[in-house]
């Protein structure tokens, strides 16, 4: 088995189940007992502030939104971020993308956050928060392959942090080339063109 972690799933044009269509899924671990990922163009309604303020008392004012992860477990946190010199760091997926899920962690980036404009400040703070994952079982995700439901390429750090959420699936499409060009500039819904 070839394992897809830190590789992005892009729903090809024809996947209509209605919790990942037009979505594009960092893998964050795949071995042979399963598959879990993180939806990377779903932004919630619920703000990050919203989310620590349901897992601490520290105060938060960030307007940020959170992201749907997936439909499996919607009340779980899970972070994406690239800051190596944070304790704990988390697991490192691809070279600049860490998964976690401790509170502090999410508390710190923050903070950071909230002194980006200081002339000593840390890099600007590259996070995303995620409420619940995508999972799949043994051998389900090859079998969703197999009958074309995915697309894969190689993700990096640029895509996860980066990416303008409502075009990250044209754009990824459109990135491998062919028929795929074609099919990424297709609306919504066809029937409304």
């Amino acid at each position: 088995m070839n394992s897809l972690k830190g590789s992005l799933l892009i729903a090809s044009p024809g996947l209509m189940d209605p919790n990942f269509a037009r979505t594009v899924v960092f893998i964050a671990e795949h071995n042979s007992e399963g598959a879990l990922g993180l939806v990377l163009n779903r932004p919630a309604a619920t703000k990050v502030s919203e989310v620590l303020a349901s897992m601490s008392e520290e105060p938060s004012t960030t307007d940020t939104h959170a992201f749907v992860g997936g439909p499996v477990q919607t009340n779980a946190v899970l972070l994406l971020h690239g800051h190596a010199d944070l304790n704990p760091v988390g697991e490192q997926i691809i070279p600049g993308v860490y998964l976690a899920s401790e509170v502090e962690l999410l508390v710190e980036l923050l903070a950071r956050g909230s002194s980006a404009g200081d002339e000593d400040s840390h890099v600007p703070p590259q996070f995303r928060v995620f409420c619940g994952y995508s999972g799949w079982g043994a051998g389900q995700l090859e079998g969703e392959m197999k009958s074309g439901g995915w697309l894969t390429c190689r993700a990096s750090a640029q895509q996860v942090f980066h990416s303008i959420p409502e075009q990250l699936w044209s754009t990824t499409l459109r990135s491998l080339g062919g028929v795929y060009e074609f099919f990424s500039l297709m609306p919504p819904n066809p029937d409304m063109n």
